[in-house]
């Protein structure tokens, strides 16, 4: 798109929304603690890592095999000790590792693996271990739903895979995260496959294959309690959490904020004939996600009217909606529609009325908080919000019956952002939403390259299927001993270790 059309594109979407406005799933992982305000940042506990040498975390009822694992402390560990097609950076660009390189044609995604990518043992991957690696992964728990747009896989040669995809998608890099291990060496729960990592397994510790002098100690835990503690009295050097409990930790190291994939945003179910898609656009205007950020996430967030992650290069190139919120701009596109007048606190145009509940998992503060924070910002532009915290199971059954008028929800996306999932019926991030509307039926011309992020983004901001409201952070916490490099974050915590 042109500078003249980027300029305008703001413009002429406001217009068109004033104009046309006479004419009439759920989250991965719910939570439950509070954090403290503060981000807790404290001297270094020089006795950690004794003698010098680095000691991780580790839940051995989880295992080491990267298909079966669920935890963080071993999904860390497993990117030492195998490697992707492609990882995303910081900046979530897909860099390719074992793969050489990809094409697109069609709904088949074409990938050459390095010539020279080797497991331990001199073994070299080829296209048999990606098949074999990508079907334990899509049936996995770690990467089953970053894989749900790649339907399968099979060999072309000795050294390409032809990926066959749900939809043309030319972003289709960005889901080939997933651990790749030497064939027929992962299908036992228990096993520790062989891969083409830096280091290797051998008796609660991590060889270096280049130079087995290097060594990393694991720090046996089973409980997120147990990790804590083991890095309070210095038995292991990483402290790492996602906050999805809610729980800052204070404890004595460097502690670093990680900014996490995962999305929270408001469902709006546009079976309610009052929530149009220029209603839509008044509630993503209203809403100051930068003050959600700050007083309900207390930080722990970044603000985000796009389903774009912050630190994407394109997330900050568009800006279609203050993060901070436009309430003049509400109140016109309200005022537009036809709600000129109040029928009890809220307004109403005659045939709707702006009164709506928003449900909520009672169990999350962060959420719960931001429901409210919501609420209030929708109150001072002619809305009444009743926020109606549930139990998990309660409030997963409202949405999937389709029982709802707005739900605050969080979601993990994939390293290329793929939003697919609410634009495909049958999935449990589809219901309420318009999938004959521009928003949804754009969204596949955008994945196929046929479009640019700059029309896709300025169409979803015209429509607002749901809304954005920002991206959760995590944070690490380490010992004197440990370096942590930012430029693989936050999905190789230990890279270049």
């Amino acid at each position: 798109m042109n500078k003249l059309i980027k300029i305008l594109s703001p413009i002429l979407c406001v217009i068109i929304l004033l104009s046309a406005c006479n004419r009439n799933v759920a989250s991965e992982e719910e939570t439950t603690a509070e954090p403290p305000t503060e981000n807790i940042s404290q001297p270094v506990n020089t006795e950690t890592a004794q003698g010098g040498k680095i000691s991780l975390p580790y839940n051995d009822t989880d295992g080491l095999n990267p298909y079966f694992m669920k935890s963080y402390e071993n999904m860390f560990i497993a990117a030492l000790l195998f490697e992707p097609l492609y990882e995303p950076n910081s900046a979530y660009e897909p860099v390719p590792v074992i793969a050489e390189s990809i094409s697109v044609n069609g709904t088949t995604a074409t990938v050459t693996v390095k010539s020279n990518a080797e497991c331990h043992g001199s073994s070299p991957i080829n296209a048999y271990d990606v098949v074999y690696s990508f079907n334990l992964a899509k049936a996995s728990y770690l990467y089953g739903g970053y894989l749900a747009g790649v339907a399968s896989a099979a060999a072309r040669s000795a050294y390409a895979v032809d990926f066959t995809l749900e939809y043309s998608d030319a972003l289709a890099a960005g889901k080939l995260t997933f651990p790749i291990v030497k064939e027929g060496t992962a299908d036992l729960p228990e096993a520790v496959p062989t891969g083409s990592g830096a280091y290797y397994f051998l008796e609660n510790t991590l060889i270096n294959t280049a130079n087995d002098s290097k060594t990393i100690e694991l720090c046996k835990t089973d409980i997120r309690e147990s990790v804590e503690n083991s890095f309070k009295i210095g038995l292991s050097d990483v402290f790492f959490s996602d906050l999805s409990d809610c729980n800052y930790v204070g404890t004595t190291g460097k502690t670093e904020d990680i900014l996490l994939n995962n999305m929270v945003y408001i469902g709006l179910n546009s079976a309610n004939g009052a929530l149009s898609r220029y209603v839509r656009s008044a509630i993503a205007a209203a809403i100051d996600s930068e003050d959600i950020v700050l007083s309900s996430y207390q930080g722990h967030a970044q603000a985000a009217k796009l389903p774009l992650n912050p630190e994407l290069s394109a997330a900050k190139e568009l800006n279609f909606v203050a993060a901070s919120g436009d309430k003049a701009l509400a109140n016109k596109i309200i005022d537009q529609c036809g709600y000129t007048r109040y029928s009890g606190r809220a307004k109403t145009n005659g045939a709707y009325t702006l009164s709506l509940n928003l449900i909520v998992n009672g169990d999350n503060r962060y959420r719960l908080a931001a429901a409210y924070n919501i609420a209030d910002a929708l109150s001072q532009v002619g809305f009444l919000i009743t926020v109606q915290p549930l139990k998990f199971e309660d409030y997963s059954q409202r949405i999937a019956a389709g029982n709802y008028d707005m739900y605050l929800g969080e979601v993990k996306l994939d390293g290329s952002m793929d939003i697919s999932r609410f634009f495909t019926d049958g999935t449990e991030l589809s219901e309420g939403i318009d999938k004959t509307e521009r928003a949804a039926t754009e969204y596949f011309r955008y994945r196929a390259g046929e479009i640019s992020a700059e029309e896709y983004y300025a169409i979803f901001a015209e429509y607002y299927p749901f809304v954005p409201v920002c991206f959760r952070k995590g944070y690490v916490v380490y010992s004197a001993d440990v370096s942590i490099d930012s430029t693989r974050l936050p999905y190789n915590l230990y890279y270049n270790f």
